[in-house]
């Protein structure tokens, strides 16, 4: 450490002469171009008054306030613009020069010098320039306004015939002007060795102050390196507790301090055993109904209540966990029978129930639903489903079986089947837009397209109702084929960006493949395109969506990973994939503002993505509440349908 040390502070000297340097440099550079600035703005200034001077005096001529002759021949431009320009050249502190000079002067004292030809040059080879700045020479800055031959300009120097008598008598080549022509320049030189004295005596004294801002940080951080070891260890000590903190936030529920869903997520993914494991899902029933009669308050003493029952009952082979909403979880890999824990979850149940819950001087009382799977692949889907079972049958406890339910799925799987087929062949698969917001621009910006099924009487059929069907009867494909099809069609005229969702079997099929490929060539502006892929234990060789993410991003479409932040996602894999978009899972966005832990991944995911250099979009936003959270969060685009719902026709405003 002590050697770490030394060799750093080593390196701090030229580290900070580097940054000293370099900030010198950038602020001679940002004076240079202060300086230039000043002097434009104040030849603006000169020009407007010369102009305007001219004006005037040219005026008091034509209109016979002053007569032309001999006497008031001098007050002309031609002759007088010389001894004026020499006057004020002498009597102004930075020794501006004004003059209207002439490539082809009448008088010598008005013809232009090298800086002020290349003025002219530009106004004749720009008809359309009225004003000219150059402060590329060396010793100053020039400034030009073009004099262009106008219809005043035409009453002496048009026809020679209709100048005025005393001109005609006096003058053989002044005439036959052209209406537009370049006769000359007003010119305004600054020499810049004036300015500089005003402008660099602060450059040299900020120079001055940041040399010895940096000779006092130099010393304080060399102090603080010589005898920092005991404030290192103090930073440690706290860095490490703040780790521990963020960790246990991230798996804690903060209301019960129980461990919430996604510590029962890792612990069943990282379960050695699937043989020996067994989980119940443990539901309130009604607790919404609690909550709109009582108050979140009473509801939140409710949940704390029966988290502690729920612990005192559970013994050290069994952990309790708290799901989002009115849902706990008990999971165990002891290596116990199915019927035993089914008769210790019954028992626990009866026992929590049997007393009413005292909270405020309010007697309630609760009844509960529980699911329980065991040695299940898939075994928190498999336990919710037991559940959902539970509390659609009014069911105190159910347990999962793989024959449950299975007449009635079979009925439904042909039956949906039919449709699908049926869809297919008359091509009733009908892509809906769902409208996404982008959270800086503060507008609809993209669309998603998903998938329906619009049936013959005009009822829309949605994707949960036949997209496994389609898996598994092999007709996916056709429904990937249709989409992408439709969808391209439909913004082959407008210039939003649009995703299409694709899965891993659209990915390892390769005649897909090549219909994919092939409808990108065909579309006029493959940059609109977004693939949205669903990230999934699925997923065996990830060679296979790199190599499709690299094959159309040669195209210029890009790709979103859908349901980012759910029970699987592969953090490490997003390194490697060279996507755009995460799409933070529905399940997340869906409680975020009622729940910490969700609040807590979605800003980590957002962390993640920004510092990656990729967008995220927020799914499921259905109120004001969510989308305010979700902006100061800094969530790149929101969908839900608070934003829009999905439609055939483009909801291209939200207000």
């Amino acid at each position: 450490m002590r050697t770490l040390n030394r060799n750093f502070l080593k390196i701090i000297p030229l580290l900070f002469l580097l940054i000293g340097a370099t900030k010198i440099i950038y602020i001679y550079f940002e004076t240079k171009e202060r300086e230039a600035d000043f002097a434009k703005k104040e030849a603006e200034v000169l020009n407007s008054y010369a102009v305007e001077n001219r004006n005037y005096y040219q005026q008091l001529f034509l209109d016979g306030t002053i007569r032309l002759d001999e006497k008031s021949l001098p007050a002309l431009p031609a002759y007088s613009s010389h001894p004026i320009s020499q006057r004020f050249s002498q009597n102004n502190p930075l020794q501006i020069v004004l003059a209207t000079v002439s490539d082809r002067a009448r008088n010598p004292k008005n013809l232009a010098d090298t800086e002020e030809q290349k003025a002219i040059a530009f106004f004749k080879q720009n008809p359309k320039e009225e004003f000219y700045f150059n402060a590329q020479n060396k010793d100053l800055y020039q400034y030009a306004s073009a004099l262009r031959v106008t219809p005043v300009c035409l009453e002496c120097h048009g026809a020679k015939e209709k100048a005025p008598l005393y001109i005609q008598e006096r003058y053989d080549a002044a005439y036959d002007y052209k209406l537009g022509d370049v006769r000359g320049i007003i010119s305004i030189q600054i020499p810049k060795s004036a300015l500089s004295g005003y402008f660099f005596k602060d450059f040299f004294k900020s120079a001055f102050y940041d040399f010895v801002l940096f000779l006092l940080l130099f010393l304080g951080v060399t102090y603080l390196l010589k005898y920092s070891k005991k404030i290192n260890d103090i930073l440690e000590s706290k860095i490490k507790a703040k780790t521990d903190e963020l960790r246990d936030s991230f798996f804690q529920d903060r209301l019960t301090n129980l461990p919430n869903r996604l510590k029962l997520i890792e612990d069943i993914e990282t379960s050695t055993s699937k043989d020996a494991s067994h989980l119940a899902l443990i539901n309130i029933d009604a607790f919404k109904d609690i909550n709109d009669l009582y108050g979140y308050d009473i509801g939140d003493a409710i949940l704390v209540q029966v988290s502690k029952r729920i612990r005192e009952f559970c013994t050290n082979k069994n952990t309790v966990y708290k799901l989002p909403n009115d849902e706990f979880a008990v999971y165990t890999r002891m290596g116990i029978s199915e019927e035993e824990f089914f008769s210790g979850m019954k028992l626990l149940l009866d026992t929590i129930s049997e007393k009413k819950f005292e909270v405020e001087n309010h007697s309630i009382f609760i009844s509960f639903s529980c699911g329980i799977a065991s040695n299940k692949e898939a075994l928190l889907i498999k336990a919710n489903t037991a559940l959902q079972i539970a509390k659609n049958n009014a069911k105190n406890i159910v347990v999962y079986k793989d024959s449950l339910d299975a007449k009635e799925q079979i009925t439904k799987n042909a039956d949906a089947l039919l449709t699908l087929k049926e869809a297919i062949t008359h091509n009733r698969i009908t892509p809906f837009f769902q409208p996404i917001y982008s959270t800086r621009n503060r507008r609809i910006e993209k669309y998603e397209s998903l998938a329906r099924i619009i049936k013959e009487d005009g009822s829309i059929i949605m994707p949960f109702a036949f997209l496994d069907i389609a898996i598994k009867s092999k007709l996916y494909p056709e429904i990937t084929k249709a989409m992408i099809v439709k969808t391209f069609a439909f913004f082959k005229d407008k210039e939003y960006e649009f995703s299409i969702n694709l899965s891993i079997l659209d990915i390892q099929n390769q005649e897909i493949l090549k219909f994919i490929l092939t409808q990108i060539q065909a579309f006029h502006a493959p940059q609109h395109i977004v693939f949205e892929i669903l990230e999934s234990h699925k997923i065996e060789n990830y060679q296979e969506m790199k190599s499709f993410i690299k094959e159309v991003k040669k195209h210029g479409c890009k790709i979103a990973i859908d349901d980012f932040g759910s029970g699987y996602s592969n953090f490490s894999h997003i390194f490697e994939l060279n996507v755009d978009y995460l799409k933070i899972d529905g399940s997340l966005v869906k409680f975020i503002t009622i729940d910490e832990s969700s609040r807590i991944i979605v800003k980590t995911i957002v962390n993640f993505a920004s510092n990656l250099g990729l967008k995220t979009i927020a799914e499921f936003v259905e109120d004001k509440d969510a989308l305010e959270m979700l902006e100061k969060m800094g969530v790149d685009f929101v969908q839900g349908y608070y934003i829009g719902k999905p439609s055939n026709a483009l909801c291209e405003d939200f207000r």
